[in-house]
């Protein structure tokens, strides 16, 4: 049995998209795990000491007090992931729908119903959802590296695209209670799946994206190219029938909205609540540029969403000139749909690092190395430090 176990644990070593996902969820996730450790263990005291020039701050940090469990939930209990843990616990806000304020109607319930059920293990649910977050992220790690190598990408290409992405300035959001992981997860196996002619499983995984983001439907025209791609000139096939699957989770949500609120589209409508209203989608982008000066205002990382979008255009565009029809299309609607329900760009670093097929372009332009060591330095540097800011709860780097 210790051999069967020591060749089980051989194989999965020598995989390359299991090392991969290994060392970039590892550095990330310790980064992120130390920063969130150090800040809220630290106890600042100020002290006017005037052969310094007046007020000092002393600040003491040690993990040896008790109390750290309680200190990490209530720094990972911060936006959004408050309504997603106050639905896991209680459920949603049965009552005629009405935008007099903001109500949970607007997240979706794959990702709560899936905490609730390991939390009747655990007893516990904030942690319980960052360790689902971590799990689903590293699984998420390797389809990326899998599906990238399916669309053309060699090895190191790969592991490019697998690091940059875990090592993204937001990326700490992969850890905590949100449902950038399991969407993460769930999209990226489809297109894996679909890459590799399993249209069920990828239609089955696409019903479960739309039960977590309203973004779940954009797999639909993705995955309509590569299966255009795959049999055009073959006539009607019964894989087609598979994509009937991916609305189904958004489906079965708004039957429990017309039945609790009275409105299917509460989860749409509720968005007046948050002031989202339809615009011009590059109207964000050109709000920023008349100011560009102001780097953060409020909940809104101005300069960092600013060149999130860009970059993300940018690896769009070429993906097109390379003729990734499917990863592009995905990545152009991903991008497109959000920046067109604001006129700010709040958020958008959360909504591109979710858009994976960046990634693959971007790998392709860290086959240069003085590129790969400025994207990896880059990276991780910002994330260090707004994963510092996100346990300080500022508020630019919760949104």
């Amino acid at each position: 049995m210790l051999t069967s176990l020591k060749n089980f644990l051989n194989r999965i070593w020598r995989d390359e998209a299991f090392r991969s996902a290994a060392f970039a969820f590892t550095l990330t996730r310790l980064i992120v795990l130390g920063a969130l450790l150090l800040v809220t263990n630290a106890h600042r005291e100020v002290k006017n000491i005037p052969a310094l020039g007046g007020p000092v701050d002393e600040v003491d940090v040690s993990l040896r007090e008790q109390g750290i469990l309680q200190r990490a939930q209530q720094a990972v209990v911060a936006a959004d992931a408050v309504w997603y843990l106050n639905i896991a616990r209680d459920g949603y806000e049965k009552q005629e729908f009405n935008t007099d304020q903001q109500h949970n109607w607007a997240f979706f319930p794959l990702f709560p119903l899936i905490i609730n059920a390991a939390a009747r293990i655990t007893g516990e649910f904030p942690l319980t959802a960052s360790l689902l977050s971590n799990i689903f992220f590293f699984a998420a790690l390797m389809f990326l590296h899998q599906t990238a190598i399916l669309f053309g990408s060699d090895n190191a290409g790969a592991a490019r695209a697998v690091f940059y992405l875990a090592a993204f300035p937001t990326s700490y959001f992969f850890s905590f209670p949100f449902t950038e992981s399991l969407f993460l997860l769930l999209t990226v196996a489809s297109f894996y799946c679909a890459q590799r002619q399993m249209w069920w499983r990828a239609g089955a995984l696409g019903a479960f994206a739309s039960a977590t983001r309203l973004a779940g439907l954009f797999l639909i025209p993705a995955l309509l190219i590569l299966y255009w791609q795959r049999y055009r000139g073959r006539g009607l096939r019964p894989q087609l029938m598979s994509f009937g699957l991916m609305p189904l989770g958004l489906i079965a949500f708004m039957i429990y909205l017309r039945q609790t609120t009275g409105n299917a589209l509460a989860f749409f409508d509720i968005q007046a609540a948050w002031g989202h209203a339809p615009n011009f989608f590059l109207r964000p982008l050109f709000n920023y540029l008349m100011n560009p000066l102001v780097l953060a205002e409020r909940w809104d990382f101005r300069l960092l969403n600013f060149c999130a979008v860009v970059l993300a255009l940018v690896c769009c565009g070429v993906l097109l000139w390379r003729r990734r029809w499917a990863p592009a299309v995905y990545g152009l609607i991903s991008l497109i749909v959000p920046l067109s329900a604001t006129l700010s760009l709040q958020s958008m670093a959360r909504y591109v690092m979710v858009i994976f097929p960046v990634f693959f372009a971007l790998a392709s332009a860290g086959r240069l190395h003085c590129w790969d060591q400025i994207i990896r330095v880059l990276f991780v540097s910002l994330l260090t430090v707004m994963t510092v800011l996100f346990a300080l709860h500022v508020a630019l780097a919760l949104a």
